[in-house]
C-alpha cells in the first residue's frame, strides 16, 4: 500500500489557489506596488495558510548587520510596525545571528533564547515558528508565524517544509526593493536629465547673448569706418546730382528759347532762332547728353552700395533668434563681410581673393559672416603698416574650407594653443575683449565642423575654416554613435 501524501505544511499551503495566490503577491511587488502594504498582504496570506494566529516580519536595516526593524505584522500594537528591535536578542535575532530556522513548543525563556528586557517571562505556552530570509548567501531578515496553546503545536517538518516558502518571501522581497531603486534610479536620472536639460538651455541662451553682444562690440568697433564707406557714395552722388542740376538749367535754358521763338510772331522769329542757335552752338550739348546718362548710373551705383553696406551690417547685426539654416553660397557670405569689414583692413593691406566653385552649404550665414569678420579684423590687426590678407576656399570631399591668411607678426608657440579660450587676447586694451576667436570657435562647433591656425612669428597667421556641406543635427549625430559598435 502507497504511503498517503504529506502536505507541504500544515494548514492551506499545500492548496494550488493559495500558493498562486502567494505568486500573485509576487507579482504585485514587481510592479512597483506600496512595499508596506504588499509586505502585509503577503504576510497576511501566510498567517492564513500555516493556520496561525499572528505573525511578523522583521527586516535588517540598510547599512546595518544586525540591527532589524518590524516591517510587517498582524495582531500588533499601533506603532509597532517600523520600530527598531534590539540587537541580537528575542527570536528574531536568534535566528539572524544564527542563520538558522526555529521552533518553539512552549515558553520562549524555556529555548534558551536571550529575550529583550521588557517581555514578561509568565508567558502561557505556545507553538511558533521563525526563518531566517536569506538571497543569494545574503540575510536580509526574518518571518515568524505563531500558534494559540490551545491550537496542536507545529512540528520539525512544519519548520523544515517551511523553510521553502521563506525562501519564496526573501525573494519577493528582494525583487520589490531591487525594483524600488531601479525606480528610483530612473526618478533620479529623469530629475537629473531635467536640469542638465535646463542647464543646457541656460548655456545656449547665454552663449546666444555672448555672441550677440560680440557683434554688437564688432559693429561699435567698425561704426566710424562703416560711415566713411557710406559718405564716399553719398558724396559723389551729391556731386553728381549738383552738376546734373546746371547740365539740366542749360538744357531747361535752350529749350526756353526755342519756346520763345516758337511762340514769337514771323518777325522776330529770325533774331530768336539766332539766339537759341547760339545757345546751342555755345555748349556741346551731345556730351550733356551722354554725361546725364552717365551721372545717372554713376549715382545709382552710389546708392546700390549704400544700400548693400547697410544691409551687410542689417544682416550681420540680426538677432540669431531671427535666423533659421538654409543653403547659402559661402564665397557670397565672405563677399559681404568683406564689404563690412573693408574700410578697417584697405589702409594696412591688400586683399586677395582665390575663392573656388563652392557647393551650397547648409549653414547659419549671420553667424559664419560673424567668424569670418573676426578672422579678417584679427589678420588687419595684425599686420602693423602694409601686408596683405589672401582669402581663398576650396572643397575637399563632403567638407568645403575657407581660408584667411595675413603676412602679419604672427602668434609665438606658447600663445597658440591658448586663442581660442575666452577672454584671452595678446592686444592692447581696448583695442580687442578676448572673445572673438572663443565665439568664432563655438558657432564653427555648432556647425559640426573644426578651425585650425597656423602661425610663425614674423611672418604670419593663417586660419582655416572647415565645414560639413549638409547640417546634422545634434541629436542625428547622438544617435549615430551610439549604433556605431565597439571598438
Amino acid at each position: 500500500m502507497n504511503e498517503p501524501i504529506v502536505p507541504l505544511v500544515s494548514g492551506k499551503t499545500a492548496d494550488l489557489a493559495w500558493i498562486r495566490a502567494l505568486y500573485e503577491f509576487g507579482q504585485t511587488a514587481a510592479h512597483g506596488a506600496d512595499p508596506l502594504r504588499v509586505r502585509q498582504e503577503i504576510l497576511n496570506h501566510i498567517v492564513q495558510g500555516f493556520d496561525a494566529e499572528s505573525g511578523s516580519i522583521a527586516l535588517i536595516v540598510d547599512g546595518t548587520e544586525d540591527q532589524l526593524e518590524i516591517a510587517a505584522g498582524t495582531d500588533l500594537p499601533p506603532g509597532v510596525v517600523g520600530s527598531k528591535l534590539q540587537r541580537g536578542v528575542g527570536v528574531f535575532g536568534h535566528v539572524v545571528a544564527t542563520r538558522q530556522a526555529l521552533l518553539i513548543n512552549g515558553k520562549a525563556a524555556e529555548a534558551g533564547l536571550p529575550l529583550r528586557v521588557t517581555e514578561p517571562r509568565d508567558r502561557p505556552a505556545h507553538s511558533a515558528m521563525c526563518w531566517p530570509l536569506i538571497v543569494q548567501e545574503q540575510i536580509i531578515g526574518a518571518l515568524a508565524v505563531n500558534r494559540a496553546p490551545s491550537r496542536e503545536r507545529y512540528t520539525v517538518e512544519d519548520l523544515d517544509r517551511g523553510q521553502a516558502l521563506a525562501s519564496v518571501l526573501g525573494l519577493v522581497i528582494a525583487n520589490h526593493r531591487m525594483n524600488i531603486e531601479r525606480d528610483n534610479q530612473i526618478a533620479e536620472l529623469s530629475t537629473l536629465n531635467e536640469t542638465l536639460q535646463r542647464v543646457n538651455a541656460m548655456l545656449e541662451d547665454t552663449q546666444d547673448q555672448l555672441i550677440q553682444s560680440e557683434k554688437l562690440a564688432s559693429i561699435g568697433q567698425m561704426a566710424a569706418g562703416v560711415a566713411h564707406e557710406i559718405n564716399n557714395p553719398i558724396g559723389f552722388v551729391t556731386s553728381n546730382l549738383g552738376s546734373l542740376e546746371s547740365y539740366l538749367k542749360t538744357l531747361f535754358g535752350l529749350l526756353a528759347a526755342y519756346i520763345e521763338a516758337d511762340k514769337a510772331a514771323p518777325a522776330p522769329l529770325t533774331e530768336s532762332l539766332a539766339r537759341a542757335r547760339s545757345l546751342r552752338t555755345g555748349h556741346d550739348f551731345d556730351f550733356l547728353r551722354d554725361d546725364i546718362v552717365a551721372l545717372l548710373g554713376e549715382s545709382r551705383d552710389g546708392l546700390v552700395r549704400v544700400k548693400g553696406i547697410v544691409q551687410d551690417l542689417k544682416d550681420f547685426s540680426r538677432s540669431d533668434g531671427e535666423e533659421a539654416w538654409e543653403m547659402a553660397n559661402l564665397n557670397a557670405v565672405l563677399e559681404s563681410t568683406l564689404n563690412i569689414a573693408r574700410n578697417e583692413v584697405k589702409h594696412k593691406a591688400s586683399i586677395e581673393t582665390h575663392f573656388g566653385e563652392l557647393p551650397k552649404v547648409e549653414c547659419l550665414p549671420s553667424r559664419l559672416s560673424q567668424v569670418f569678420l573676426n578672422l579678417l579684423v584679427n589678420a588687419a590687426q595684425a599686420i602693423g603698416a602694409e601686408g596683405k590678407i589672401t582669402l581663398s576656399t576650396g572643397v575637399e570631399g563632403s567638407e568645403v574650407w575657407i581660408r584667411v591668411e595675413d603676412t602679419g607678426c604672427g602668434i609665438s608657440e606658447e600663445n597658440l594653443t591658448r586663442v581660442f579660450d575666452p577672454f584671452f587676447t595678446t592686444k592692447p586694451v581696448g583695442q580687442g575683449t578676448g572673445l572673438g576667436l572663443s565665439v568664432s570657435y563655438s558657432i564653427v562647433s555648432k556647425h559640426g565642423g573644426q578651425i585650425d591656425v597656423a602661425s610663425e612669428v614674423g611672418c604670419g597667421t593663417q586660419f582655416t575654416v572647415r565645414l560639413p556641406i549638409r547640417h546634422t543635427p545634434a541629436e542625428a549625430l547622438q544617435t549615430w554613435v551610439a549604433a556605431m559598435p565597439a571598438p
